[in-house]
Parts: C-alpha cells; sequence; structure tokens
C-alpha cells in the first residue's frame, strides 16, 4: 500500500512541477511580448506586425483545447472500450441526418477558421 502512495505521490510531484514550468514558460512569453511592445513603441520603422504580437500571445488557445478534447476523446475512449464506442457512433450518431453532422463539422472548421484569421490580424475584434 505503501508503495501505490510513493507512485502517485511522485505523479503529483512531477504534474506539480509541469504545471510550474508551463506557468514560468507563459511568464517568458507574457515578458517578450511586453518587451516587443516596448520596442516597436520606441521604433516605428520596425516590420514587426500586430499579428505576430497575437500568435505569440497564444490567444485563442481554450477553442484550441476544448476542440482538441471534443476530437479526441472518442479516439481514446475507443481504446479503452472499443465495443462500447462502436456501438455509440453506430446508434447514436448514425441516427442523425447527414445534412446536421456536415452542418455541424462546417460550423467547427467556421469557427477554427474565424479564429485564426482573428489571431493573424485578419478581423479587428
Amino acid at each position: 500500500m505503501v508503495a501505490v502512495w510513493t507512485f502517485l505521490a511522485g505523479l503529483a510531484g512531477d504534474w506539480v512541477k509541469d504545471w510550474q514550468a508551463g506557468r514560468e514558460n507563459q511568464r517568458a512569453v507574457e515578458k517578450a511580448v511586453t518587451d516587443n511592445r516596448i520596442r516597436l513603441a520606441e521604433s516605428e520603422q520596425t516590420h514587426n506586425q500586430e499579428w505576430e504580437m497575437r500568435a505569440l500571445e497564444g490567444r485563442d488557445s481554450f477553442l484550441r483545447r476544448a476542440s482538441f478534447t471534443a476530437w479526441s476523446a472518442p479516439l481514446i475512449w475507443a481504446y479503452f472500450d472499443p465495443t462500447g464506442a462502436a456501438l455509440y457512433f453506430s446508434q447514436s450518431l448514425g441516427a442523425l441526418p447527414d445534412w446536421y453532422v456536415g452542418g455541424y463539422l462546417a460550423i467547427t472548421g467556421a469557427v477554427w477558421g474565424v479564429s485564426e484569421m482573428k489571431a493573424a490580424g485578419a478581423w479587428k475584434k
């Protein structure tokens, strides 16, 4: 039983270290963005654009994470329970009309596209 707790404590410790490293990296990116904004403000001759700054800041990361999770969850589920996943997709999603599935995929793609266009600075908020 002690070995299980030791193993879990090690996993928790690794997770905390990874989280801290991620936060430090995010702070470094934020500092670099701020430093670059200061440099841009001091020199109008530079070729850096606003879309470059948005790309550095990593806006819309929630959208990326949520859609990645939504698209990856069935694959992970199918790995652990292939029969249940196959049954779900054949019966539940198979009952949906093709126009609905196509429309849903088109809307998801459009949201991704608009998000990327906004990040590239094609559309102002």
